[in-house]
């Protein structure tokens, strides 16, 4: 049985939906995703399913940042468009090139401005075999960084994919009654895919400091709701303060200290999304994800989110 033939024609079409929207919707894939910069947010996904391939096209007007799943059985390429900083896992994704994941791989994007992306899950057995028969040698890529370099900025790639995508949700009826159209669309987005990939292209150099900010990163997260003392971080890390200040900036668009309040934002926003406010307050909910000055985190939320915690919490709780 093919990875994707229980979900056969299945379209979702959602366009300038909220925040929200967006974060339910990312659960259906098993992901979370949390808003990045400040500003009101709207979003589109638009998705269609053939037996072996989930093709998907995403728009959002804010940063956010994503870490979740990839399908089972399934290799996952990404093409991302963003005027901000993009990483996966803590390296830099450059729009010249495809992100790549297999079943073993967490999804860990985070990217500091609007962005759209292109994504297409494919059955791994499907995906190995025509592979090998287009090039005539089996699937290698740098398994390392997860890159796959494309043969030009990624542009017309995702233009290309954007386009069958629209024409295949208008005829997913087609998908779903007619062999030979189903067939002849996986064979179409392969084609688009071998095309515009370059195997033997190397993608560019990491930098150490990167690599030690993306440390910093990780024990961030982990520890987002504890007090994190930077000179400390700077000190087990071997790193100046300035160094660190640069390496944060230039991978993530943001400085630490940026990054650490977006972080605990994004997770007492979801906090506030999933509580009843019978059952919980804003007070509680915001000192248990790290922020001990009530005044400046309601400040700091409504310019994030644009409206208070208090609404929200009231919001979600009548929506349950």
């Amino acid at each position: 049985m093919a990875v994707f033939d229980e979900l056969l024609g299945h379209v979702i079409d959602l366009n300038f939906v909220t925040h929200e929207a967006m974060i339910e919707a990312a659960l259906l894939w098993q992901i979370e995703e949390y808003q990045f910069d400040n500003g009101i947010f709207k979003g589109s996904i638009d998705a269609v399913h053939t037996s072996h391939i989930q093709i998907a096209y995403t728009s959002r007007s804010n940063g956010i940042f994503i870490k979740g799943k990839t399908p089972k059985n399934a290799y996952l390429f990404a093409s991302i468009e963003s005027e901000g900083k993009i990483t996966h896992n803590g390296l830099s994704v450059y729009t010249d090139e495809l992100v790549v994941l297999n079943d073993e791989d967490q999804l860990d994007f985070t990217v500091s401005s609007a962005v759209n992306d292109v994504s297409i899950a494919i059955d791994k057995a499907f995906f190995d075999a025509a592979f090998q028969d287009y090039f005539n040698e089996p699937f290698n890529y740098d398994k390392s960084n997860k890159r796959i370099q494309l043969i030009d900025n990624g542009r017309f790639f995702r233009t290309s994919t954007k386009e069958i995508l629209n024409d295949l949700i208008s005829k997913n009826e087609k998908i779903l009654n007619d062999p030979t159209f189903h067939e002849r669309s996986e064979y179409a987005i392969l084609q688009i895919l071998f095309q515009n990939i370059d195997p033997l292209k190397e993608r560019k150099k990491v930098l150490e400091s990167e690599i030690k900010a993306n440390e910093i990163r990780k024990y961030i997260e982990m520890n987002y709701q504890s007090e994190i003392i930077i000179n400390e971080l700077c000190s087990i890390n071997k790193l100046s303060e300035s160094t660190l200040r640069l390496a944060f900036k230039n991978l993530f668009g943001l400085s630490l200290k940026q990054y650490l309040q977006s972080y605990r934002l994004g997770k007492v926003h979801h906090a506030f999304l999933q509580n009843d406010c019978t059952a919980s307050t804003v007070t509680s909910i915001a000192y248990d994800h790290g922020f001990s000055h009530m005044g400046r985190f309601s400040e700091v939320y409504k310019s994030m989110f644009g409206r208070t915690p208090s609404c929200t919490l009231k919001e979600s709780s009548s929506l349950g």
